[in-house]
């Protein structure tokens, strides 16, 4: 389905660029010839406006290239973004110097069928009969009206290509996303046994098994070595308090209660830990088959395997480097889409505990 929609968009891009161009060959014919016909009429007109023989080619000049330059103008800002005032300026423009053309067409045409009239009435032969003063007005304004009309078509179609253009990206993009993930489950199928539930959300990214590894060494090695200073700090202490321990507790000591009570609390914490593992590994899974952008990824990734990195860190180590605002945003496009999922906190950070006053200022600033 995803190639037909490929294909499919690349046909409509295609199709679209085709009738762009004929329509611009057609437009270029088209204000050619009214260029021509205008020409000649303006220059007749400026001639009859008593302007100098040598200087009557200065106006149909200054019109037809009042045309061109508008008529480009409003091609380009078509696609540009562009406060209303300055493109309304050129549409005005535009309209306006293609409908002094059209007057002056159409005087034109107009007054001389009545001068061809005249003469045919005086005993002159001109070789053909004259239109009616009205319909030659009519014929000759066809020209400049067609160079407004196929403005306007070639504005739509430039639109129509841009739009055609965003939805083959987007459907490009996502192919590209898709073809990504398969290829990260493939590489996780070969060098990683999958997760306690096949039937989950996928398998993790190697990148992101990775670094979760890596979290998970740093935290015991800083729990040993938090172990290993509360054994000498016990050593320490116990010369001066195990007599007055022992004595206190003497009576109500019962080792078998202690052992008892010692061995459900271990179980207790190995199954909370397990269960805070699997929720781990489905939330990166979830990550590594989303539809969310590598960026939004990396970032999510590096909050949930150490969350006491600050989010300046996070957005100095981004590649490129971002502002702590971007990185921000980042992770709550991430935030948003695993509780759609159905996660919670835990895995997820709670950002609005008393432990993330930076997270919850930033949260309030967005």
């Amino acid at each position: 389905m995803t190639d037909f929609s490929l294909r499919a968009a690349r046909i409509q891009l295609g199709a679209l660029l085709a009738a762009l161009a004929l329509a611009i060959v057609i437009a270029l014919g088209i204000t050619t010839g009214a260029f021509i016909l205008s020409f000649a009429v303006q220059r007749d007109l400026a001639r009859q406006a008593l302007i100098p023989e040598n200087l009557t080619w200065i106006f149909p000049a200054i019109v037809d290239s009042a045309i061109l330059g508008s008529t480009i103008a409003i091609v380009i800002i078509s696609k540009l973004k562009m406060n209303r005032r300055d493109r309304g300026f050129y549409i005005a423009l535009a309209v306006s110097v293609v409908v002094i053309s059209i007057l002056g067409n159409a005087y034109h045409a107009y007054h001389a069928a009545i001068a061809a009239q005249e003469s045919i009435d005086g005993g002159g032969d001109l070789g053909f009969i004259p239109l009616a003063p009205a319909i030659a007005a009519a014929i000759a304004i066809i020209p400049p009206a067609l160079v407004l009309a196929f403005t306007h078509g070639i504005t739509i179609l430039v639109k129509a290509v841009g739009m055609a253009y965003a939805a083959y990206r987007a459907v490009v993009e996502n192919v590209t996303d898709s073809e990504h993930a398969k290829s990260i489950a493939t590489d996780l199928t070969v060098s990683r046994e999958p997760f306690r539930d096949s039937t989950s959300r996928g398998e993790t990214d190697p990148n992101v098994a990775e670094l979760v590894e890596a979290e998970r060494n740093e935290d015991t090695t800083n729990t040993v070595t938090q172990i290993d200073r509360g054994d000498d700090l016990a050593d320490f202490a116990e010369p001066f308090f195990a007599d007055a321990m022992m004595a206190e507790r003497h009576d109500d000591f019962d080792p078998q209660e202690t052992a008892t009570e010692a061995l459900n609390r271990q179980d207790t914490e190995e199954a909370q830990a397990a269960d805070g593992d699997t929720a781990m590994d489905d939330l990166m899974a979830f990550i590594a088959t989303s539809n969310l952008k590598k960026d939004v990824k990396d970032t999510a990734v590096r909050k949930l395997t150490n969350p006491n990195l600050t989010w300046e860190t996070i957005a100095m180590e981004s590649k490129p480097p971002v502002a702590i605002s971007t990185a921000w945003r980042r992770y709550e496009k991430f935030d948003i889409a695993a509780r759609e999922a159905g996660f919670t906190s835990p895995p997820l950070p709670d950002l609005r505990s008393s432990e993330n006053t930076t997270d919850r200022e930033l949260a309030a600033a967005h």
